[in-house]
């Protein structure tokens, strides 16, 4: 009994034909590889940006540094408590406001008094007058807060519109438009001692 094969023939492709299919297969695989790794290093790069802590801004704040200052001259003193007030206003203001209350009441100890005794927030000799009238010649004002806001607006309008902006041009606070009237001995002192802590705060 005869056996019948059946011979199948391999077809032959051309070489050129099986390179291409090698190349094709690993290009695909590089590809695959590096979609996978690029897509693990953008995930991780994502949450570490995700978890950072970005500080906030620091914001500058002139007040703030003019009230510090403001403390540091007149620490220990009645007027202390006003620094945050003063602090509001324009350096300059801020300087005359220091310094005229240590030359007319040593920063609040020597004060104008209600009827009552109590404390008129007047350390500037200012004669105007405040919310609570006028005590003992001067004007008498209801919080420290009052106080400031009434006699720093009029030493702006001085340092402003008239340029008294040196305790020599506002000697007008101590005597007006017309110093005749007060020794020249009594002026150069009301200029030297309101100049120092003038400049304490007007220069830092």
């Amino acid at each position: 009994m005869k056996h019948s094969y059946f011979h199948v023939k391999e077809e032959k492709r051309p070489l050129e034909q099986v390179v291409f299919d090698l190349s094709s297969r690993a290009c695909f695989g590089v590809f695959l590889l590096l979609s996978v790794t690029l897509t693990g290093l953008l995930t991780g790069a994502s949450l570490r940006v995700s978890t950072m802590h970005i500080d906030e801004p620091v914001v500058f704040n002139p007040h703030t540094i003019l009230e510090k200052n403001v403390r540091k001259v007149v620490n220990g003193y009645p007027i202390e408590a006003m620094s945050p007030y003063i602090a509001e206003h324009k350096k300059v203001t801020a300087a005359f406001l220091v310094g005229i209350a240590k030359k007319e009441s040593n920063w609040g100890k020597r004060v104008p008094v209600d009827k009552d005794g109590a404390d008129c927030f007047n350390y500037w000799g200012y004669k105007g007058e405040g919310s609570r009238g006028v005590e003992m010649g001067h004007g008498c004002f209801g919080s420290p807060k009052e106080a400031i806001n009434i006699v720093g607006k009029r030493i702006d309008t001085l340092v402003e519109e008239y340029h008294f902006d040196t305790p020599e041009k506002l000697i007008v606070w101590k005597c007006g438009f017309d110093c005749s009237g007060h020794s020249n001995q009594s002026v150069k002192k009301w200029i030297s001692d309101v100049k120092i802590y003038f400049n304490k705060v007007n220069k830092s």
